[in-house]
């Protein structure tokens, strides 16, 4: 039935219009009138359902000529009648009818007319009813199906041209007021419009896109500039632009245009501990990364990389899905453009291996983000005794305490290389009290893995020194280049000098087992825990030249990587200086440090 009412709208709304007039009243006097109503009129069309009212189409344009027939009638014309339905064009051709009689009225010129008329849908009796009022024009047309099983209204207001009208139809310019868009539309030859939008745009904002629309001199636009359009997945929206004497009517496709990139914008591999360094995308269009040494065949079959790449391009193989790179293989990805014009393949693969080890130069020196002096420098990564000598330094007067000289634990030029290395000294901080609390005679210069809580020191050094970072691989050895000078006045906690004692530097590593971050051993059992894991420890007298060190870590229980677990790397200038027994001048210098794990 639908498919019966397309077809009944199409042909009534042409052929209904020009069916031969009445000639059955035609009226004397009518003589000369003919000649002012002939000429091109210009209006809308609009089409109803009767019974009950519905309309079906609204504000078509058309273009009417109407020629001389004889003395007292007319013939009406339409050349490229097309009508559109549901934004479908529907062409119906050249009408044209004769011998239309006018009647006058006042200054209103008068025409009806009747008809049957064959139509796919049956037999139609049709009936047309016009009035020209100068330069206006109405007409209505109704027709009857199958003795009233349907009812169609047609109504048409239009008026006479000049014939000075332009015939120009041309969309002059097309634009969108919108953030999304990337690139402005382009207007192309073919009568095509297409744009860009950002690759952040949604369906719902390309449902809501409201172009701009620049048109000839007097001409008509539908849709209309201004009104939302729906232009998501892909859609093309067609304009008609009908020229203002009616002549031409110019049909543009206006689209979202397709983006032609086919590019890899990023390529991870997210939270995999054997990637040692992270996949590089180079010019040549391959993808390189490096493994840690450690990495078995078994690892390299499971890499599941995450990839980004070009806005609404395809992929294979897709991201996420794990792939094979053992044994020196090269996966290829081939990334496809949005509009399929362009291809670009990606070779990946492993580059290198690289030994799983953290490394420390001492390059790099900072004040912490959370000092509480901001004259503190500390080297990047580590904690030092710097933070409890800074509050000798700036509340020692409370107590007669005056310590002036340099911080412990302070950056050098006398390096193994590159410009700096850690200077740890153990330092004359007077003794005395401080806020009631004891402040030793020598503090010794002392730089770990951990925090260091500098009040804490005060009321009891053990506690003062939380050691140990969270650790994720097991340490299997600590190297590095140490120096050692060791002081001559050597003074025990209690302030008094000990001329038997000599000084020793410690530099040590300890991994031990933790319940939770806030776990932690310190000064009192960082070296006889029953948590303890692993050790290695090395005391020196003293060493003129830096000399390389290693630290192979003694496992004593088994590692478990199920466990939490943290490590402590300690350099401290005096050997017992945790007790603040130490002395005065003892000097290491590390630098080149590397933490070697599995």
């Amino acid at each position: 039935m639908k498919k019966n009412l397309f077809y009944l709208f199409a042909l009534i709304c042409s052929m209904s219009l020009f069916t031969a007039c009445s000639d059955d009243d035609e009226a004397p006097g009518n003589s000369g009138v003919v000649g002012e109503v002939v000429g091109d009129y210009k209006g809308l069309m609009d089409v109803y359902y009767e019974d009950p009212d519905l309309e079906i189409a609204k504000d078509m344009q058309q273009k009417i000529t109407i020629k001389k027939s004889s003395d007292t009638s007319i013939g009406l014309e339409l050349k490229n009648f097309v009508i559109t339905i549901n934004n479908t064009p529907l062409p119906i051709g050249d009408i044209a009818v004769e011998n239309c009689p006018l009647k006058v009225e006042g200054d209103k010129y008068l025409f009806t007319g009747n008809a049957d008329l064959d139509l796919i849908v049956g037999k139609c009796a049709v009936s047309v009813e016009g009035a020209i009022n100068g330069e206006a024009i109405e007409l209505i047309i109704k027709v009857n199906v199958d003795n009233d099983s349907m009812k169609v209204r047609v109504e048409y207001k239009g008026h006479k041209m000049t014939g000075n009208e332009s015939s120009e139809a041309l969309i002059k310019e097309f634009k969108f007021d919108s953030d999304i868009i990337a690139e402005q539309p382009v207007i192309n030859e073919d009568k095509t419009i297409t744009f860009k939008v950002a690759e952040t745009a949604t369906d719902d904002d390309l449902k809501a896109l409201k172009p701009i629309i620049t048109i000839s001199e007097n001409a008509t636009v539908t849709p209309e500039s201004g009104v939302a359009q729906d232009f998501s997945g892909n859609k093309v929206v067609i304009y008609k632009v009908t020229s203002e004497d009616g002549t031409t009517v110019t049909e543009y496709k206006v689209s979202a245009r397709k983006s032609s990139d086919a590019l890899i914008t990023s390529f991870v591999f997210e939270n995999n501990p054997i990637v040692a360094e992270q996949p590089v995308i180079n010019e040549d269009n391959t993808i390189t990364f490096k493994v840690k040494a450690s990495a078995t065949a078994d690892d390299l079959k499971a890499l599941v990389p995450t990839i980004t790449y070009s806005h609404k391009a395809t992929i294979a193989p897709e991201s996420g899905v794990a792939q094979d790179f053992s044994d020196n293989k090269k996966v290829i990805y081939t990334v496809t453009s949005e509009d399929g014009t362009v291809v670009k393949e990606y070779q990946v693969f492993i580059s290198g291996t690289v030994e799983n080890k953290d490394v420390y130069d001492f390059e790099a020196w900072a004040v912490p983000e959370d000092a509480m002096y901001k004259d503190v420098v500390q080297p990047t990564g580590w904690a030092t005794c710097n933070d409890a000598v800074a509050l000798i330094k700036n509340m020692g007067s409370l107590g007669g305490i005056v310590y002036k000289g340099a911080y412990p634990v302070r950056e050098t030029s006398d390096c193994v290389s590159g410009e700096k290395a850690l200077l740890a000294e153990s330092v004359d901080t007077k003794g005395g009290t401080l806020l009631g609390q004891k402040v030793p005679k020598v503090t010794a210069g002392t730089a770990f893995l951990g925090t260091f809580n500098a009040f804490a020191a005060l009321g009891n050094p053990m506690s003062a020194t939380s050691f140990g970072n969270e650790c994720l691989d097991k340490p299997l050895e600590v190297k590095g280049h140490f120096k050692y000078i060791a002081g001559t006045d050597f003074y025990t906690s209690d302030g008094q000098l000990d001329k038997s004692r000599k000084d020793k530097c410690t530099i040590a590593a300890v991994l031990y087992e933790v319940d939770s971050n806030d776990d932690t051993l310190n000064g009192d059992n960082i070296y006889n825990s029953p948590k303890i894991v692993a050790k290695a420890m090395l005391n020196s007298e003293g060493q003129a030249e830096y000399t390389p060190f290693s630290l192979k870590l003694e496992y004593i229980k088994e590692y478990d990587v199920t466990k939490k677990y943290k490590f402590a790397v300690i350099f401290s200038a005096s050997e017992d200086g945790a007790k603040y027994n130490a002395a005065i001048g003892s000097k290491l210098y590390i630098d080149d440090v590397e933490i070697i794990n599995e």
